[in-house]
């Protein structure tokens, strides 16, 4: 409700994907499909981040309409709530979508349901949408999280403590509460993991054929897992070595994805000549890649991406505590080597670190593709790629702790301190301010109580226009978030886990 309209990460363009499927029953081509008049009208009504608007040519910053008087914003907002209907079945000519090349399992769910707001605004349709997607990704992300943490034999108490951090995270809401399909690509990664340790303790074509079930939609979700299939040919391979699985389990592994992954994917190769159908990588050589993948400022690259896979401020990409951050990731760092104090790792926990390295590699080739065809100019992978990584790495972390003794329990309190605090602090120091007006980009407690204190006419008067919901309810929602964080960190730090402490 808070985020601003296109300030998801290319929320726009995913949109755009989603209205071309509702209003045309089919998939678009790449090169071909245009945003329609209606989005591209949304650009010029909405504000945008100093960041996008040098891309899409929109007129106006939120700098900048932080300083229209409120008849203007009233009058922009009413435009945009009653742009004509007709105007998502025109194409924008000079604007293609560079999205439309994405894995289509989460545009059809929201194409669907586009097609039944139909007859509702614009801002309507996209707030219906980040609600369809994003509280069914979290209830999925918590089933996922609960069965993972039953196949790692970890207590419930140490479950909460997973599931208090992973819902703590300001970079899990910004990749998926907003139009996108990484809404659906976080939570089948963790299921992707639960179904191979499954199908490695079981041994039976069901579980193998849930394997293979779960590894087809993955595919079908996100072009990055493309990586996965050399996983699963991995646990396969070896478990034939080990006489765990027979011809009947791999065909009931290979069937769903053949059946149901197979056709996209030979769509892609005729369509675009390559699976992944991805423009940054097309017509690459090797010796182009590798070139890159020397030149690439790996020290740099990595940082960057550490940090932000625990916070950045959507599409405005503004910046956290850096100090807050390297705690947090010390923290983590310190709990996963702890894993290895008494080299004790089963299926479970072996098949999960896999994972994470294999997902890794395929970070690894995306930095260098994008640092290959931008000659340069982007030297890491884009961060909404990394919440992807976060239940697996929350699990090993949190099972690392388990094995640390006392020192686990002040770890694990420490990583729950740490993660209620970002949490808070996302709405109340960054999030909020930053969509309501407040000047200072660094925040300074000072300054920032007394806005709150006495600005709270004008915050009410900026999010009333800017943002998809009523200010009132947003504000409430927002203090229940704040209160439950609090409440939930208290609850999770006087569990067994922590009695230590």
């Amino acid at each position: 409700m808070l985020l601003p309209l296109w300030e998801g990460f290319d929320e726009a363009y995913h949109y755009g994907y989603v209205q071309f499927v509702s209003t045309h029953a089919r998939f678009p081509v790449m090169g071909e499909a245009k945003l329609s008049r209606e989005i591209w009208h949304a650009f010029e009504l909405a504000p945008v981040s100093h960041y996008l608007q040098p891309f899409t040519k929109a007129p106006t910053s939120f700098d900048q309409y932080f300083k229209l008087p409120r008849v203007e914003r009233e009058a922009r907002r009413a435009r945009l709530d009653s742009l004509p209907a007709s105007e998502k079945f025109e194409p924008q000519q000079d604007k293609g979508n560079y999205e439309v090349n994405q894995s289509p399992l989460s545009y059809l769910w929201m194409a669907a349901w586009d097609r039944v707001l139909a007859s509702q605004p614009i801002i309507v349709r996209v707030l219906w949408l980040r609600l369809l997607c994003s509280i069914p990704a979290i209830a999925l992300l918590a089933h996922a999280t609960l069965l993972l943490a039953r196949q790692h034999a970890l207590s419930d108490a140490v479950a909460n403590f997973v599931l208090f951090c992973v819902f703590s995270s300001q970079m899990l809401y910004g990749t998926i509460c907003h139009v996108c399909n990484d809404w659906l690509a976080v939570p089948l990664f963790a299921y992707f993991i639960w179904a191979a340790i499954r199908a490695w303790e079981r041994m039976t074509p069901r579980a193998w054929a849930v394997f293979g079930l779960m590894l087809a939609a993955a595919l079908l979700a996100k072009a990055y897992f493309l990586v996965l299939p050399a996983f699963a040919a991995m646990v396969v391979a070896y478990a034939c070595w080990r006489q765990r699985v027979n011809v009947v389990g791999i065909a009931w592994f290979l069937a769903p994805v053949v059946i149901f992954a197979g056709p996209w994917y030979i769509r892609n190769l005729i369509l675009y000549g390559s699976f992944s159908a991805k423009a940054e990588s097309a017509g690459m050589g090797a010796k182009q890649l590798l070139d890159a993948a020397i030149a690439v400022p790996w020290a740099q690259s990595i940082a960057y991406m550490a940090h932000s896979s625990l916070w950045t401020g959507n599409n405005s990409f503004t910046t956290f505590s850096s100090t807050t951050l390297n705690l947090m990731l010390t923290l983590l760092a310190v709990c996963i080597a702890a894993n290895f104090a008494r080299k004790r790792f089963g299926a479970a926990a072996s098949l999960t670190a896999a994972s994470i390295l294999f997902f890794c590699a395929a970070l690894a080739y995306v930095t260098v593709a994008f640092y290959a065809a931008s000659n340069g100019d982007v030297w890491a992978a884009v961060p909404w790629y990394m919440p992807v990584l976060l239940v697996p790495v929350m699990l090993l972390a949190f099972r690392g702790a388990t094995m640390a003794g006392r020192a686990g329990s002040w770890l694990t309190g420490a990583l729950v301190m740490a993660w209620g605090y970002l949490l808070a602090a996302t709405y109340l120091l960054k999030l909020l301010p930053m969509y309501a007006g407040f000047e200072q980009p660094r925040v300074k407690i000072g300054a920032l109580w007394s806005w709150y204190v006495h600005g709270g006419a004008q915050r009410r008067d900026i999010l009333d226009t800017l943002c998809l919901a009523n200010p009132t309810m947003m504000m409430l929602s927002i203090a229940d978030v704040v209160l439950l964080d609090v409440a939930l960190a208290i609850c999770v730090l006087r569990q067994p886990g922590t009695a230590s402490l």
